[in-house]
């Protein structure tokens, strides 16, 4: 019996080691060939860069990035002050990079930095949360699972320096959303081994016993195919990417003329409506239906809500990596939120919600939200406009060279 366990054991043995050789082996090749970061990667918000760790660490480690995580605003790159095309050329020194698209909340930001590992140790980074965000339940289950990583998940539990307590409450939030996910109609499959793993991890002990000698190397290995993937990946973007040379000195900037500018685009780009909102959006989501959106909001509230803990553990995140953030306050369109009823002192306790956690953890903060009612500020309901993007832009800058 023993020789029969033997010849089937060694046999197994042997093809394991096999494969895993196999494994590094095009591991190595692909990492070892990899083109290296182009500038014109940073203008563009890749979905690569929201579910992988790849590009992120190739950016931080240029001197002259400067990254940015953000939601649905980093689309709007139709507007002339929007970062990617403000900094183009590297006007002013330096090259963004746009991380983020729709429902990238702070949740999902906190789940990329904590996978940064030391890439992200003491950079500069910019981090921007949208007021819609602040919902009573947070981040929604589907939105959460659109821009979830194993990937990230597997790398920020593999952090040392990352406190118990921050990775049992990103294990417990992830935990939760991918169950309640699972319950929506038309769900994706959710890989089961990543939800226990969650499951255990938001207690004190993680896996223990057969569960952990099962499922420990397959964690292992996922980790590392995920992370060929998120390589090949990378690889077109940085192969049709493209390099920008800074000029040498970085020209001045004339901000009256930059302004007058944005006034002049945002004119050109707000003729069919009142609220100074972009033509193509007010006609697509609300036009005919002006008068239905009147006091449409009379309820809405975003006093209590999931996402301040969520910020909480970004911004604690950031601390144990010693990374000092530039956090952008947005504001909301204080014209259209009177039209539909989120008045201002419902908007006001939001807003000060999020200066107190940010004064709790010493953030270096923008707060725009003095600017609701400003013309040409914001774009549309939610998103930063023409007068917003510059004001972000002129802080970019200070907050680059520590001004």
């Amino acid at each position: 019996m023993k020789g029969a366990a033997r010849q089937v054991l060694l046999p197994a043995l042997a093809l394991l080691l096999g494969a895993a050789l196999v494994l590094l082996g095009t591991g190595a090749v692909l990492a070892g060939s990899m083109p290296p970061w182009r500038d014109s990667v940073g203008d563009v918000n890749h979905t690569e860069k929201i579910t992988g760790t790849y590009l992120m660490e190739q950016s931080a480690a240029r001197e002259d990035t400067l990254l940015i995580f953000g939601s649905s605003e980093l689309r709007t790159t139709e507007i002339s002050t929007h970062p990617a095309n403000f900094f183009a050329g590297k006007r002013a020194g330096f090259q963004v990079d746009l991380i983020g698209r729709g429902s990238c909340q702070s949740l999902i930001h906190a789940l990329q930095i904590a996978a940064s590992g030391d890439s992200l140790r003491g950079e500069k980074v910019v981090l921007i949360t949208s007021p819609q965000s602040y919902v009573p339940e947070g981040i929604a289950p589907d939105l959460f699972y659109a821009n979830f990583s194993p990937q990230q998940y597997l790398a920020l539990l593999r952090d040392e320096d990352l406190s118990p307590e921050v990775k049992e409450y990103l294990s417990a939030r992830v935990a939760q959303l991918l169950a309640a996910y699972e319950e929506t109609e038309g769900a994706a499959p959710v890989d089961p081994a990543i939800r226990v793993l969650a499951e255990a991890e938001a207690g004190s002990g993680g896996l223990t016993g057969a569960a952990a000698a099962l499922l420990t190397p397959y964690y292992a290995l996922r980790g590392y195919l995920l992370g060929l993937r998120d390589m090949a990946s990378a690889r077109p973007l940085l192969e049709a990417g493209e390099d920008v040379q800074a000029p040498s000195p970085a020209e001045a900037i004339d901000w009256e003329a930059e302004e007058a500018g944005a006034v002049a685009q945002g004119e050109a780009m707000t003729s069919n409506n009142d609220f100074g909102m972009l033509d193509d959006y007010y006609t697509t989501y609300i036009g005919a239906r002006l008068e239905r959106q009147k006091d449409r909001d009379a309820e809405l509230d975003y006093s209590v809500s999931r996402e301040y803990d969520d910020l909480r553990v970004l911004f604690e995140i950031c601390r144990q990596k010693g990374i000092e953030p530039l956090f952008i306050h947005v504001p909301l369109h204080g014209q259209w939120s009177d039209y539909t009823g989120f008045t201002a002192d419902r908007r006001e306790a939001y807003y000060e919600n999020v200066r107190q956690i940010a004064g709790e953890y010493g953030i270096q903060m923008l707060d725009l939200t003095g600017h609701e009612y400003e013309e040409y500020f914001m774009c549309d309901t939610m998103h930063l406009g023409w007068k917003g993007w510059l004001a972000v832009d002129r802080a970019l800058i200070d907050y680059y060279y520590g001004l």
